[in-house]
């Protein structure tokens, strides 16, 4: 009987050999990138520095309405979570790989501040020198990795990240690893706490109690971009943010980039 069954399944197969729809095939391969909820209501407590210096991180009106607590819609598409989910899996391959050596202090390190409200995890704390060194690991394709090692400098907002890090931790050097996913090959960009970052690190705190006071005064701050801004587009509160003043009650300056 069990033999029947298959020559059945196989005559099926063959009679349907060559109609198979690979790109309907391709979609539900992909959707199971996606989140079950494409809208979940989320209430945030603190600021994360991985969030703050990108996108709409800098908008003090998202910062708000995201202490407020609203409805957050992913547009990530599978592409993009997929890309997103192997940079995780590289973080934890270096990390382990660190974990063999004596440069080994902590992964995932917590990063907590409570004026203003920061939480977050550091990537790796190293043994340099005697010291303690803030490590943060990057994942980039060949071509953006190529730029990196041949200026020898770090994206502005990886930058801006590890300052919050090592403002918390009162560091006066951190280091930035990249690594190119096409071949696994290793960077790393030193970052001091000298005049120029200390500055804009020192203005970025000031910037996050003052927005983290508007919304504990209650007071929305005006919508600083235009609902086509690529900031807005990219903006998880989007639609919220819509059905508010346009005005608001205060106003304050989007978060200054690390120049």
């Amino acid at each position: 009987m069990a033999k029947n069954l298959l020559k059945n399944l196989i005559g099926e197969a063959k009679l349907k050999r060559g109609v198979l729809d690979t790109k309907a095939l391709i979609t539900a391969i992909e959707a199971g990138y996606l989140p079950k909820e494409t809208i979940e209501f989320k209430k945030k407590k603190s600021f994360a520095p991985s969030g703050l210096v990108y996108g709409s991180g800098e908008c003090p009106r998202y910062w708000y309405l995201a202490f407020e607590g609203g409805l957050f819609e992913s547009e990530n598409t599978p592409a993009q979570i997929a890309n997103m989910r192997n940079g995780s899996k590289s973080h934890e391959r270096i990390q382990e790989a660190v974990e063999n050596t004596p440069l080994f202090v902590s992964k995932e390190k917590r990063m907590i501040s409570n004026d203003p409200p920061i939480f977050g995890f550091e990537d790796l704390e190293l043994l340099w020198n005697g010291g303690s060194l803030p490590a943060e690991i990057k994942t980039t394709n060949s071509i953006s990795y190529q730029r990196r090692k041949d200026s020898g400098t770090a994206l502005s907002y990886h930058i801006s990240q590890l300052l919050i890090y090592m403002k918390i931790e009162l560091a006066e050097m951190g280091v930035i690893i990249y690594e190119n996913k096409d071949n696994h090959e290793l960077f790393a960009v030193a970052v001091e706490m000298d005049e120029k970052n200390r500055a804009w690190v020192d203005g970025a705190f000031e910037w996050m109690r003052q927005v983290y006071k508007a919304w504990t005064d209650q007071t929305l701050p005006k919508k600083n971009y235009r609902a086509n801004s690529k900031i807005c587009k990219g903006c998880p509160l989007a639609k919220v943010c819509a059905e508010l003043p346009i005005e608001g009650d205060v106003v304050l300056p989007s978060l200054e980039k690390l120049g």
